[in-house]
């Protein structure tokens, strides 16, 4: 078969498994990340995109994807052409692409082990298992995991490209995919190893064939600092519920680790119980350091991992290339050397399963090469594997397509789990379940009280149930432990509107305004000025951010800062506009009457 027609297949392929996937909502991160990114989607703010980090105004959790970021700027701009209004018919277009990108990269992982090993079974066995296997849904089904999908499309590219030694389209391969994600920085490890163990070039020679790398990484580096500035380095803001790896002492930590070592490989041999969430609770902290099963088998693969590698020689290139590819990529998401924003997830594996899916694909290669019956044996338990992966995928898919789905089944993987808890009460409140989310926040309550989530969800029953005392407590308890909770402020905001204390209301949506700066919040947060007879902080605001009133909104709200300030002469002409642009409220009618009289 022609690389045309493998090229063609993985498209095929991809769309056969995961196309049940793209008529899903946006669920999960999905909606804050890109759902509800008003940077995102304002066409004239791509460029800054590639200045500023990865959660909008938020440098301090030290993340910059800014080309992951771009591609959805891409897709809000098309879906603003094309897509239907709807929160589904918006995420087509989203999960389309991700799909595209899984199949473009599940044929460079063909194109590579054809071109390193020249071995048929192999390069099809692999190329078949990876792009079939369940544990990329997440990975590919939701939204958010475009990042994984990119940085490894473009961290193969650099790889494939410098192997066929073109070093200007490998570099800028690689700088691509750092600007997908930060842990594409393990290529440079795979790349060092390439040179030692296929182009048998001394350690020392392959450091300075590497040299041109040096470019890519500096204007990274520049480009980061740029939108990160002090929080270059890494984030701070990771709390217990996202990864309690961060708050328990370096043998806990490191026990723990290879823990999840072993349940990541568990996983990729088993891809039964999936879960979209590993966070607090979830799995257990090992409090007495190795002396879990888990985390002793954990170790003995590792161990096992590294020695296949510094003893390449003594190993088919094959199994060395193997455990490169898996040892590399995992080093970064492994909580062993620093720690990041979450103990486990499934996306995490994207690149690291690719040196799984090459040893069982050795193991189906002894299999074919057996003399009598190996061949027929090998390809019928290929068609088994691929057929167990492509059902498991495929109904995976399906536990994607809305928050209920979603949360439903990932409570039935992790019940422990703080964040999935919390997650589900917030479904339930916005479908009015208060009794179900009511039940759901008590059992979060039992896992992990100290959490700004649970907290603000108390605030929101609180408050449904009229009691605005102890709503507001739960809000401000919430902004203790976080003081970034921009929902906890918005909740806030609105419970003192409800009971008349303007300013403090005012306060709340200042702060909700220096990380979103959406229309809705400055409009809100004018009219509060304008009432508490501020009407130049309302102007102030409307010049800062709106460049032209060219919304019957933003054309009645200055309109009436004028005319409170008693400037009639201009008051008049954008109330008029708001009147013509459809805004027929019987106090614009009033104000202009009385304009134009006066």
């Amino acid at each position: 078969m022609t690389l045309f027609k493998v090229f063609l297949l993985s498209f095929v392929l991809s769309f056969a498994v995961f196309g049940n996937g793209i008529f899903g909502n946006f669920v999960f991160d999905d909606v804050s990340v890109v759902q509800n990114r008003p940077d995102v989607k304002y066409a004239g703010n791509f460029f800054d995109l590639f200045i500023s980090p990865y959660h909008q105004n938020m440098s301090k959790t030290g993340l910059y994807r800014p080309l992951t970021m771009a591609s959805y700027a891409i897709n809000h701009y098309v879906n603003s052409l094309f897509a239907p209004s709807t929160s589904s018919g918006q995420a087509v277009g989203f999960h389309i692409v991700n799909i595209i990108i899984h199949a473009v990269s599940s044929f460079l992982v063909f194109w590579l082990v054809n071109f390193l090993f020249k071995k048929k079974f192999l390069s099809y066995a692999v190329f078949l298992l990876f792009l079939a296997h369940p544990i990329h849904t997440e990975a590919v089904t939701s939204i958010v995991g475009r990042a994984e999908l990119l940085s490894f499309l473009f961290g193969v590219a650099g790889i494939c490209f410098f192997i066929k030694n073109n070093k200007i389209l490998s570099a800028a391969s690689f700088l691509l995919a750092l600007l997908s994600k930060e842990s594409a920085l393990m290529v440079l490890p795979i790349i060092f190893y390439i040179s030692v163990v296929f182009s048998d070039i001394k350690i020392w020679d392959s450091f300075k064939k590497l040299w041109f790398f040096s470019l890519p990484l500096g204007f990274y580096a520049l480009l980061r600092y740029k939108a990160l500035g002090g929080y270059f380095l890494g984030d701070v803001t990771a709390t217990m519920a996202e990864n309690p790896l961060r708050f328990v002492s370096f043998s806990e930590r490191i026990s723990t680790a290879f823990k999840v070592l072993y349940l990541y490989l568990e996983k990729l041999i088993w891809p039964v119980h999936l879960s979209a969430d590993y966070s607090f609770n979830a799995i257990k902290v090992i409090r007495s350091p190795f002396v879990s099963v888990e985390s002793i088998v954990g170790i003995l693969i590792f161990a096992l991992l590294v020695a296949i590698i510094v003893f390449y020689k003594k190993v088919s290139k094959e199994l060395s290339f193997s455990a490169a590819l898996f040892l590399f990529p995992y080093m970064i998401i492994s909580n062993l050397v620093k720690q990041i924003g979450t103990i486990m997830g499934e996306r995490l594996m994207y690149f690291p399963s690719f040196g799984f899916t090459i040893v069982a694909a050795l193991v189906l290669v002894k299999i074919y090469d057996y003399k009598k019956w190996g061949a027929k044996a090998a390809y019928g338990l290929l068609a088994v594997i691929l057929a167990f992966y492509g059902a498991r995928t495929f109904i995976r898919n399906k536990d994607w397509h809305d928050s209920r789905t979603l949360f439903y089944a990932t409570v039935k993987e992790s019940p422990d789990s703080l964040i999935t808890r919390t997650a589900l009460a917030g479904v339930h409140i916005r479908a009015d379940e208060w009794d179900l989310a009511k039940e759901q926040l008590k059992i979060a309550g039992s896992i992990y009280e100290d959490n700004s989530h649970l907290q603000n969800l108390l605030g929101v029953v609180a408050d449904h149930d009229g009691d605005y005392v102890l709503a507001e407590e739960k809000y401000k308890r919430s902004l203790e432990f976080n003081s970034d909770a921009i929902n906890s402020h918005i909740n806030l905001a609105e419970l003192y509107l409800k009971q008349g204390r303007l300013e403090e209301a005012g306060n709340n949506f200042l702060k909700v305004i220096d990380f979103y700066s959406t229309a809705e919040y400055i409009i809100r947060y004018s009219y509060i000025q304008i009432a508490l007879n501020r009407p130049d902080k309302a102007l102030d605001m409307i010049n800062k951010y709106f460049v032209t009133i060219d919304n019957p909104e933003i054309s009645a709200l200055t309109g009436t800062a004028y005319f409170v300030k008693g400037d009639y002469k201009l008051a008049l002409p954008y109330l008029k506009m708001a009147l013509e642009q459809g805004n027929k409220s019987l106090e614009i009618m009033r104000m202009v009457k009385i304009a134009e009289q006066k």
